[in-house]
């Protein structure tokens, strides 16, 4: 389906939610935070980004998803401990002063953080980040490994998590399992603060790994299927739980 079936932007937003998936601190297995995943009623999220973009609608699109992240935590009690509210945004995203608005509608113990991919980790695009940064927002990078892994760029622009593609976490070759290592050793040998998450931990076998190469956080279907906020098993589930 794409946005012309739905009449407009607002059409296909309104037909869309946010489902929320657990992030767990490894060690103890705390869960210290979830991460807001677009759903909508057809395509992947990664199609119907893309014909947002294409359709120029980013703006609209951001206001929705910072609408819907802000309502789904609103609703929820607080915690003593901080809970990092991950959500994907683009630098294009960022650019909109709008943005920083949002900043004080978050409860106090939520810290949010904007993902982005690896590949977004351009010039012109780290300094939108970088104000991002001084503003109050966390950084993460998303699908770490995918692509140039640019350990300089992490540095400059002293992202919070890097996030190990979920390819690499569950790599069963040799030489991927040590090309993965050898990048986290990197990380941790250029800033100590940067925070390690394995992504796509589904088994036993994939937990051993991300723990092996240094992961400190993992998320996956291992920990919990993305779901509603609402659903014990999504946030509500989560608070009470972590």
């Amino acid at each position: 389906m794409t946005i012309r079936s739905f009449g407009s932007i607002s059409g296909l937003l309104s037909r869309s939610c946010l489902h929320w998936q657990p992030i767990v601190r490894i060690e103890s297995g705390q869960i210290i935070g979830a991460e807001a995943l677009l759903r909508s009623p057809d395509g992947t999220p990664a199609s119907v980004l893309k014909e947002i973009a294409s359709a120029g609608e980013w703006k609209a699109f951001t206001l929705w998803e910072m609408e819907q992240v802000c309502s789904d935590l609103s609703s929820l009690p607080p915690r003593g401990d901080p809970f990092f509210a991950f959500f994907n945004l683009s630098p294009r995203q960022c650019v909109a002063s709008f943005l920083f608005t949002w900043l004080s509608c978050f409860p106090s113990w939520v810290v949010p953080v904007i993902e982005v991919l690896e590949e977004s980790l351009e010039p012109l695009e780290l300094s939108v980040l970088v104000e991002a940064k001084r503003r109050g927002f966390r950084i993460a990078v998303d699908d770490f490994g995918t692509g140039y892994s640019n350990i300089e760029r992490l540095l400059d622009l002293s992202v919070d998590f890097v996030k190990i593609d979920r390819k690499l976490v569950q790599a069963t070759g040799k030489n991927d399992r040590n090309l993965v290592d050898g990048v986290v050793r990197a990380i941790g040998r250029g800033r100590t603060g940067i925070r390690i998450l394995g992504e796509g931990i589904e088994t036993e076998e994939h937990l051993r790994f991300a723990k092996k190469i240094g992961c400190v956080s993992g998320q996956g279907w291992f920990y919990g299927k993305p779901a509603p906020a609402r659903e014990s098993s999504s946030l509500q589930g989560i608070l009470s739980r972590g």
